[in-house]
């Protein structure tokens, strides 16, 4: 190869190189412990790229513990978390009740209104977006780029081989303690009364610890029409 051939190769590589760092990585932080840990992996692995930690808001619906893990995670992330908000819905129960959808073939309808379309607004088409998929999700994440082509994805936990229990360890060895809905024995920092669970044992569980919500998701699956327990 000649001289120039190789100045050339040089050149494309350094040109792909300065895009690459110019591109945000945005951190979509859903406050649970696989997106924390994702976003700071993100920040260690990328110290010269813009690394942006983004939550989808979705209070007063979640946990108010998830605001305490917010603080913590922002001071170990050495930058603070944005915050992104729905245009058109304060919380899910205003979703369900004007849209009179819950969940169903088209997903759960709150997933769309308070965190889809304001991710889609925040973003801009060169951006890389940085999920909280583990190591043991590798089915999640096939149908996640499956249905999502147009996004450049990455995913640091699948590449580090990191699990979701390894979450949980990282999170320990930072001091870092892992949210309410975790230590009430939930497997995700969902909403409480996430509309995209099915299983009895889930509800069994919003049932006993949050009766009041129990109650209303109760009320608004029979006024909707829709069957939130697979049995």
């Amino acid at each position: 190869r000649s001289t120039n051939e190789d100045h050339g190769v040089r050149k494309r590589a350094e040109t792909k190189e300065g895009r690459m760092k110019m591109q945000r990585r945005i951190c979509w932080f859903s406050c649970g412990a696989a997106s924390a840990v994702a976003t700071r992996k993100t920040i260690e692995d990328y110290p010269d790229s813009e690394v942006i930690p983004v939550n989808c808001d979705t209070r007063p619906s979640e946990h108010l513990d998830n605001y305490r893990f917010c603080q913590d995670c922002e001071r170990w992330f050495g930058t603070p978390i944005i915050y992104i908000r729905s245009q058109d819905y304060e919380t899910i129960d205003e979703v369900f009740e004007r849209t009179r959808y819950m969940a169903g073939p088209r997903g759960a309808r709150c997933t769309t209104e308070l965190k889809k379309i304001p991710r889609l607004r925040f973003s801009k088409p060169d951006d890389v977006h940085v999920f909280g998929f583990t190591f043991d999700e590798r089915n999640r994440i096939r149908n996640f780029k499956a249905r999502n082509p147009d996004l450049l994805l990455k995913w640091p936990l699948l590449d580090h081989g990191i699990t979701k229990q390894d979450c949980y360890d990282r999170l320990h060895e930072e001091g870092i303690e892992l949210p309410e809905m975790y230590r009430l024995g939930f497997d995700n920092n969902n909403c409480p009364g996430c509309v995209k669970a099915s299983s009895p044992w889930y509800w069994d569980k919003v049932r006993r610890n949050f009766p009041s919500v129990f109650e209303r998701r109760c009320q608004q699956s029979r006024s909707i029409g829709c069957r939130l327990v697979e049995i």
